[in-house]
């Protein structure tokens, strides 16, 4: 012990020496050591004689069931990468993920996610369940936490992970889960003697390094550019491994079970909801193709043209056996998928000449289900289904859903299930659906009896919808490229009337009648270049989000929608029109997450989304204001790359370039601070007015993810290959 003398004459001596500067008197003195007497589970340690306040004194303590020739510490967190190295990224769904209804559906509905007292069941049986909790409980020191205090309680937490991954590593295709299983065996088995109080601490610790591996494995299975790119991407990418898994109630085909991409958890998760034609195409290009998963990307459009029929491709797959042909849009996005898969995949256009067995007889409405003999009984290639698609659009098209009433929908009027498709050659565009129907992405019903609602779309959008309009042109620009070059055999479609009409002849038709047709000038002096009706006009400096609709006004409202057209067809928009268009959007419909789903200056303008509310109110009641005004987040990724795309359009110095990306990396920041904080790990389907957090909605959706991971490859095709860190799509070993 180092004592000091503090005495008034010894303070005074050394503060008197004006040459020196020097410390206080002081001297070592030898202190008695500490007594221990150890009895059963305490220990007392007595100090003898001196021991003055302030002092310190370092004990070491061990406790031997902690003890192992590793140490305990290493030994949980070793061996990880290696016991995850052979996990696919199928396995890695199952050992990650799997919401209730998903591990419910695997395990013929006897396990389920895992249930914590005093806190509820996780959101996912996998990993990613245990650390959405962990991530807040560690920083914290949070050992008050249920799940904390149930892991002193019992150890039933560390046999359910142990017995949930030995039972898949026993299904064929799974076999792979046998290491992971088998390591968290053994660490387990290590924590299993010591004190409970100690198990918090060491569940988490191995946890987290398991999580890290697993995720690590995920992202090295992925492209480089996912790699090499910011956190953002790669929690961006992982929402594609989250969302796909092996579903058998869920699978892309009736006797076939391969893994299927879902539209969002929980709600879209098992069965019929599983696998939508709108959101898998409208999500392929970032979770797949950017991320370099051909072959999943593949599968689903392979799947997809097997059920073509009607022109169209079903929005409800409900694995081939009962496909649901009541979308409008769904063909365009998936044909805009293929473009876009012949653009990054390998194999290039080849993939054209591949062939499909077909669900349905080419070129036949004819409805049977999968164990009629004609089921799957002929083929054509993908090149033939696209021209189909075409081909039947081009002539038109009229019919009635197949098992049209309540067993396939018990809100729609029977007037709804009647579709009717055409092509208005004047303008080139195609026109569809009617009041009673829902054809597009805003496909909400009315359902309120009380409200007097039910079978009222709150957004029917009949006519030609903007997005239809430049998806259409995308394809049409592409395949006549194609085709000029000799890597498509058609070159033109036959219209009602049996003449002929090329793919440039068409695209030019609309191209040369889009601004004419959509665009609502900012002066009224400019009215009589554009078809408009000023006593309708609600905004100026805009697009219309539809042309010709039943009702009219539904024309001029202000939506979402243009700016999808913006990116796949950027040719159809005058520049300076766009960036109106656009600003105008960034004021009036960009919230912190996602984008308002009608302006708010329209009479019908319903921010708030509870589709569990059954009042009076007409535009409200059972959620009929699905897309009345909530913020959707997937449109924010559309909205972005036009803004960028255009942007940089008329920006002819590098800093203001610079200030481009800089422009659209600003309004990802509340995209970044929902996946981080989410505890599904992923971004919502849609949220209220000004971010507000929805009950109602999926917490984690595919397309809100994969439409940001298209923002990136846009940038990275603008920057020649190079942006935030993302390198074109390359697939890798």
């Amino acid at each position: 012990m180092l004592e000091v003398d503090t005495s008034e004459e010894a303070t005074k001596e050394v503060l008197e020496d004006k040459k020196y500067l020097r410390g206080l008197p002081s001297r070592v003195i030898d202190v008695p050591g500490i007594r221990m007497e150890v009895k059963g589970d305490e220990t007392v340690i007595s100090v003898r004689d001196k021991f003055p306040p302030g002092s310190i004194a370092l004990f070491e303590t061990w406790i031997p069931a902690a003890e192992h020739s590793a140490g305990l510490d290493n030994y949980v967190t070793s061996g990880a990468k290696k016991a995850f190295a052979d996990l696919s990224l199928i396995d890695l769904n199952f050992l990650l993920y799997k919401c209730e209804a998903e591990e419910r559906d695997g395990s013929d509905g006897a396990d389920g996610c895992y249930d914590i007292p005093g806190h509820g069941k996780l959101v996912y049986a996998g990993l990613q369940g245990w650390w959405s909790l962990l991530k807040d409980i560690i920083p914290e020191n949070n050992l008050a936490h249920p799940l904390c205090q149930h892991l002193r309680d019992g150890q039933w937490a560390l046999d359910y992970i142990v017995g949930r991954l030995e039972r898949a590593a026993k299904k064929p295709g799974q076999e792979a889960l046998k290491k992971p299983a088998d390591w968290f065996q053994e660490r387990f088995d290590a924590l299993r003697q010591i004190p409970s109080f100690l198990l918090p601490r060491y569940f988490g610790l191995l946890l987290r390094t398991s999580y890290i591996a697993a995720c690590e494995r995920g992202i090295e299975l992925m492209s480089a550019n996912v790699g090499q790119g910011q956190w953002f991407l790669q929690s961006l990418a992982m929402v594609g491994v989250q969302q796909t898994g092996l579903v058998k109630s869920g699978s892309l085909y009736p006797k076939k079970l391969v893994p299927s991409l879902a539209a969002g958890l929980p709600h879209f998760a098992v069965e019929w909801a599983r696998c939508w034609g709108r959101d898998v195409f409208i999500s392929l290009r970032g979770l797949y193709l950017g991320t370099g998963r051909f072959e999943e990307a593949k599968e689903h459009i392979l799947a997809f043209a097997s059920v073509l029929k009607h022109g169209q491709i079903p929005n409800l797959l409900s694995s081939g056996n009962a496909p649901r042909y009541n979308s409008r849009d769904s063909i365009w996005f998936f044909l805009q998928c293929i473009q876009d898969y012949v653009k990054y995949a390998p194999e290039g256009v080849d993939f054209l000449k591949t062939s499909v067995k077909r669900r349905f007889l080419p070129y036949d409405d004819t409805w049977f289900d999968t164990e009629d003999s004609r089921a799957y009984s002929q083929e054509s290639t993908i090149e033939d289904v696209i021209q189909e698609a075409l081909q039947r659009h081009a002539t038109g098209m009229a019919y009635r859903e197949a098992n049209a009433g309540p067993g396939i929908d018990s809100q729609m009027k029977d007037e709804g299930f009647n579709i009717a498709i055409e092509v208005d050659w004047e303008t080139g565009m195609v026109f569809g659906g009617n009041q009673n129907n829902c054809g597009t992405w805003m496909d909400k019903m009315g359902e309120s009896a009380r409200a007097g609602s039910k079978g009222v779309p709150g957004t029917p959008r009949d006519g030609a919808a903007v997005e239809i309009t430049g998806l259409l042109y995308s394809t049409l620009a592409w395949l006549a490229k194609l085709s000029s070059e000799g890597k498509y055999q058609y070159s033109s479609v036959k219209k009602a009337d049996s003449s002929s009409i090329s793919f440039a002849d068409w695209a030019d038709i609309l191209q040369a009648n889009f601004e004419r047709c959509y665009f609502v000038p900012l002066s009224s002096d400019e009215d009589a270049k554009y078809d408009v009706n000023p006593a309708v006009v609600n905004r100026r400096g805009m697009y219309k989000d539809l042309y010709r609709s039943g009702k009219e006004y539904e024309d001029y409202q202000l939506r979402p929608n243009f700016p999808i057209a913006m990116t796949v067809a950027p040719q159809l928009f005058d520049p300076s029109h766009a960036m109106q268009a656009l600003n105008l959007a960034d004021t009036v419909l960009r919230g912190p997450t996602g984008m308002a789903t009608l302006d708010p200056a329209d009479l019908n303008y319903r921010p708030y989304y509870v589709n569990s509310e059954d009042s009076e109110d007409f535009a409200t009641s059972k959620g009929r204001n699905y897309h009345q005004g909530p913020e959707w987040l997937w449109p924010t990724g559309f909205f972005l790359r036009a803004l960028l795309k255009f942007d940089l359009k008329r920006r002819d110095t590098d800093a203001g370039r610079t200030e481009a990306y800089q422009q659209v990396t600003r309004r990802l920041i509340g995209c970044k601070k929902m996946i981080q904080e989410s505890p599904w790990a992923g971004l919502q389907e849609l949220t209220q007015k000004n971010g507000a957090y929805c009950g109602d909605s999926s917490p984690t959706q595919a397309w809100s993810a994969g439409c940001l991971i298209d923002l990136y490859m846009d940038a990275a095709e603008e920057q020649g290959g190079v942006a935030g860190n993302l390198t074109l799509p390359t697939r890798t070993k």
